[in-house]
């Protein structure tokens, strides 16, 4: 083999060696994560790799459950969906694409209202609030202010907001 083909052959292999340590950097880089933040007064919890995301309470005076479902997508928090068990005075019937009663719930589909990357709601001393994220239920304080943001990061920006979160 003469030396400009080894010298060729050596080249190639190191830019192989390179990629395989290089690409995978580059796509942790590159690749957007959903990064929620839910902050109440005492409470600050970060999650990464967020979807879904509902509030669930019981309604102060109908004393009712209801529940509204949140899509996290693009850094932005869009209402998909809502769902209650009585309707009553003061709850529109022209939200979304689809009303229907499903298992004694009243389901209004096909809202996808943009929130912005910020939502700020409060429990009521008896409304029981919980969030639901990924399937996963938290209750949460009475009588208390919270707001959720979201966020689009790499997985080293997210792995550092959320130590420093911590």
């Amino acid at each position: 083999m003469n030396s400009q083909n080894r010298e060729h052959r050596i080249g190639a292999l190191f830019f192989r060696k390179c990629m395989i340590l290089v690409l995978p950097c580059i796509i942790v880089y590159l690749y957007p994560l959903q990064v929620l933040t839910v902050i109440g007064q005492e409470t600050a919890n970060t999650y990464i790799g967020v979807s879904n995301v509902s509030i669930r309470w019981q309604h102060s005076v109908e004393k009712e459950e209801w529940e509204e479902f949140y899509v996290i997508d693009e850094g932005d928090i869009l209402l998909s969906k809502t769902r209650f068990k009585t309707f009553g005075a003061g709850v529109p019937s022209d939200v979304g694409t689809e009303t229907f009663i499903k298992d004694g719930w009243v389901y209004m589909t096909g809202i996808d209202r943009s929130i912005g990357n910020r939502l700020d709601f409060r429990t009521g001393k008896t409304t029981e609030h919980r969030i639901i994220i990924d399937g996963q239920s938290n209750k949460l304080k009475a009588n208390s202010s919270y707001y959720m943001t979201v966020k689009q990061l790499n997985l080293i920006q997210a792995l550092l907001y959320k130590i420093r979160r911590i």
